[in-house]
């Protein structure tokens, strides 16, 4: 079995792929990456047009691998143009960058003709994902809070907002101050813990106590440009 998992459908030479093992080596990519894009649309917020490339994509990069293999001139003109792609486009969230790295293993790997070890993990990995969506490791704490709170420059009693929050909160950590010149206010971002008795609406209504102040109330961090 060990020796099968790692043995190419697919002689030394391309030379000598027949069509039907190119086609079987293009089908099971495509199969593989309908069920890639299955389990990324899984409690996942999702475009049409990602979820199409996410189908293609193993496909592509099956039949780039074939056309390639054993030219190094091609596949340094190859390694250059997926460069130039990578610069050119938007960064993407985490499991975005997962379900991507995901299609380009499938890829290679049933473009070198390894059928069986394409399947076998893509049904690992992927039954993993299902695993980790449905257990509490990888959930979201429920009384972690992020806060912007927005005040005028001139607004000297900070420590009345600590005070209010250290009301409803357990733990309370200021992560970052940043003044905007143009609106000339101070944007103070925390997370917070919140007592378990305590509510979102308890929480700004201890806030709005101090005026004049803007709140923005998350229970996930804001994106950074880091993962």
């Amino acid at each position: 079995m060990e020796t099968q998992l790692f043995r190419s459908i697919f002689t030394s030479s391309t030379t000598n792929v027949t069509v039907g093992q190119l086609g079987l080596s293009l089908a099971v990519s495509l199969i593989l990456g309908l069920v890639l894009a299955g389990i990324y649309k899984y409690k996942t917020s999702y475009t049409k047009e990602f979820v199409v490339t996410l189908s293609l994509l193993p496909s592509l990069i099956a039949v780039i691998i074939f056309l390639i293999n054993g030219s190094l001139g091609t596949s340094v003109a190859v390694a250059g143009t997926f460069s130039l792609i990578r610069f050119r486009s938007a960064a993407g969230s985490s499991k975005e960058l997962l379900a991507v790295f995901m299609a380009t293993a499938i890829g290679l790997a049933t473009g070198m003709g390894h059928v069986t070890l394409a399947i076998a993990v893509t049904l690992l990995l992927g039954l993993m994902v299902l695993i980790l969506e449905n257990t509490r490791f990888a959930q979201i704490n429920q009384e972690r809070r992020y806060l912007l709170i927005s005040l005028p420059k001139e607004y000297e009693n900070q420590g009345f907002v600590d005070h209010q929050l250290g009301k409803v909160c357990q733990q309370v950590e200021l992560l970052s101050v940043q003044y905007k010149k143009k609106k000339e206010v101070l944007i103070l971002e925390y997370q917070v813990l919140l007592n378990r008795k305590m509510s979102d609406q308890q929480l700004m209504d201890s806030l709005l106590a101090v005026e004049p102040i803007s709140i923005h109330l998350h229970k996930q961090a804001p994106k950074k440009k880091y993962l």
